[in-house]
């Protein structure tokens, strides 16, 4: 490509010039590049990417005004703010002007307000269709299928009635069916739309004469080339999977309070097969027909509890399971109160879920990234909330008030009435934990992630990476300090994450007595005792639910440290769990991690409870004389457990 130098001005809101200096065709990706950068911060104004991407694919005059416009919204924000209306506006006029409402368009995309605009454009086409108004009617559902474009929706986008009509001479319709099937990896189809698009814009003379700018001639090559053209579309698909998926208000601030890694490099980096291969893997995993998620058979009845508050005694029989005739406890011994309607969205769920939980309001939404094309329309994302989370996403205008369905980017919103539930909200966010198998009977695939956390790869590609091709039962990753179970029993107790440490001492020494050891060479391939449980993998099957179903029961009779119980019950369950425990800079790799929402008086603590009459507080009880001392002498029942972990002997 020729390389130019020439000065671009445009006009910012307080009069000036301001001056951008080409230095070749390819601008147009660090316009993009830069605007990628931005859009990853907060607050910092407009995003010029996926407009930009479609704009230079129609080469010359569009691109060029998509620039102008993107230093004038840069100039002044309320520029974009403003667009919704502005469509609205010119969609209301008599005879509208199509080039001012493309220009909208593409401030539309900048501001992130794609959805809005998605149902105004449907709005006004259905109107004009009704109404006898057919140009106008193609012309707004040209507008929708750009629109839809830009919010990754290619099937329908594909579908709309406007892309059709091959009688009609119009090079946007092989253009975005182009850039549709290039996106969907359909090569051969896009290049022969490609092929079709540049026949038109030839039979119609839309190619740049000697008096047009070196700026659109280079434009115009551009999306002449095909390899080039690729190029772009491959740059629009990237900005289309990293934009958000939802536009949160500033008051809000779902993105403080990150934790930052200081890692530079990975020794243990985690490789991802091709989307497309994976999708069609997993899709047809999950329709194998002979495929049994599980041989349990739950045991049914009412207790006060969901898990029954059984005994050590009673509950260490199910440890070994050896008759799929045997009723297995498993939570849910009472009814878990959210609606029917969402009971029923969950049994829908057939393929691979993603579950989170906020409770008590003790974490932001947060919406993953990365996800492919296709990847919303295949796999299910579902997050807990209580009443009192749910107060503040009505607060924060994040959903209406008198909805019944909540919808909030990616994420299907699930209401627990806080009536019935434990007093301790942490203890709450271990339902949908550990019973997501049973949350959600038909699904084959579930990735836990608290929402702490942010995902950042697309979750069938953790799903392939991580357990498929791992034959696991379950991926975790790997505590980044410790690797046995006391040394996070006794940091719980030192930090105080859970308030009983007397409750704590009684569990561990529980374990002991029952047959927990310290991590050895002998334990392998369990590489630690001591996982980071805020993201679990699982295929769901026999050995992964039976393993949730003994965790859940240890949490209720203890407390909701899930880390304290892993290796308790993950080394005396039979059959064994196949288990990929991955290092931590693959963690930091696929998520990112953020501090929970900090409030006077509770939160990450622990401590702040909501029980049905409220929230109280716990104040942490200290054990005496010491965590591991019993009547002078040290370690009572996990003496044997120190010892083996210190190195030493008995004797």
């Amino acid at each position: 490509m020729v390389n130019f130098s020439k000065s671009f001005s445009v006009r910012t809101k307080y009069g000036a010039m301001a001056t951008v200096v080409f230095a070749s065709i390819y601008v147009v990706g660090a316009y993009i590049s830069r605007a990628r950068k931005m859009s990853k911060e907060e607050h910092q104004g407009p995003r010029l990417t996926r407009s930009m991407s479609i704009a230079v694919l129609h080469g010359g005059q569009l691109a060029l005004q998509r620039l102008f416009e993107y230093h004038e919204a840069r100039a002044d924000k309320s520029a974009v703010e403003i667009a919704e209306c502005e469509l609205k506006t010119h969609l209301a006029e008599q005879h509208p002007d199509y080039k001012k409402l493309q220009s909208v368009i593409g401030k539309l995309e900048m501001s992130g307000k794609e959805a809005q605009a998605v149902e105004i454009l449907k709005n006004a086409t259905a109107k004009a269709r009704n109404e006898g108004r057919n140009h106008e009617a193609y012309e707004y559902e040209m507008l929708l299928v750009e629109m839809l474009i830009y919010k990754g929706d290619f099937k329908e986008a594909l579908g709309r009635e406007c892309l059709r009509h091959a009688e009609i001479s119009d090079a946007r319709r092989p253009l975005f069916k182009a850039i549709v099937h290039i996106i969907e990896g359909n090569k051969n189809e896009g290049t022969k739309y490609w092929r079709e698009f540049n026949d038109l814009k030839e039979e119609f003379h839309c190619t740049p004469c000697m008096k047009e700018s070196m700026e659109e001639c280079q434009l115009h090559k551009l999306s002449t080339n095909f390899n080039e053209f690729e190029k772009v579309v491959d740059i629009l698909k990237k900005d289309i999977i990293e934009a958000p998926l939802f536009s949160y208000p500033a008051t809000y601030g779902e993105h403080k309070y990150a934790i930052p890694t200081h890692r530079t490099t990975c020794s243990s980096p985690v490789f991802f097969s091709d989307y497309w291969m994976v999708l069609k893997e997993i899709q047809n995993l999950c329709k194998n027909s002979s495929w049994s998620s599980s041989g349990l058979r739950y045991m049914q009845g009412k207790a006060e509890t969901f898990a029954g508050n059984l005994s050590t005694q009673e509950r260490i029989p199910y440890f070994v399971h050896y008759n799929d005739s045997i009723e297995f406890p498993c939570g849910f011994l009472k009814k878990f109160p959210i609606s029917n309607s969402d009971r029923t969205d969950m049994e829908n769920c057939k393929g691979v879920v993603v579950v989170s939980a906020i409770f008590n309001d003790h974490d932001k939404i947060r919406q993953p990234r990365g996800l492919g094309s296709k990847t919303l329309d295949n796999v299910c994302f579902f997050l807990f909330i209580d009443d009192v989370t749910l107060k503040g996403l009505v607060y924060h205008r994040l959903i209406p008030s008198k909805s019944k369905n909540y919808k909030i980017g990616a994420w299907r919103v699930v209401k627990v009435l806080s009536k019935g539930l434990y007093e301790n909200p942490a203890m709450n966010g271990v339902i949908p934990k550990y019973l997501v198998h049973r949350l959600f009977p038909n699904s084959k695939f579930s990735i836990w992630i608290d929402a702490k956390l942010q995902l950042m790869v697309d979750p069938l590609l953790l799903i392939h990476s991580l357990v498929v091709s791992e034959n696991a039962d379950m991926a975790i990753s790997k505590h980044p300090y410790y690797i046995h179970t006391m040394e996070e029993a006794m940091a719980t107790a030192r930090w105080q994450k859970w308030w009983d440490v007397d409750g704590l001492k009684r569990q561990m020494e529980t374990y002991c007595e029952n047959g927990l050891l310290p991590w050895s060479p002998s334990k392998l391939p369990y590489p630690s005792d001591v996982p980071d449980s805020a993201l679990i993998l699982r295929r769901h099957g026999l050995r992964s639910n039976l393993f949730s179903c003994l965790l859940f029961n240890e949490l209720e009779a203890f407390n909701p440290r899930d880390q304290l119980a892993f290796a308790y019950v993950r080394d005396l369950m039979s059959p064994r769990l196949k288990l990929n425990m991955f290092e931590v800079e693959v963690f930091e790799q696929v998520v990112v991690e953020y501090r929970h929402n900090i409030k006077r008086g509770g939160g990450a603590s622990g401590r702040q409870e909501v029980g049905l009459k409220g929230p109280k507080s716990k104040k942490t009880k200290r054990v005496g004389p010491d965590l591991l001392y019993v009547n002078g002498s040290c370690c009572g029942k996990c003496q044997k457990y120190l010892l083996e972990m210190w190195g030493e002997s008995e004797s």
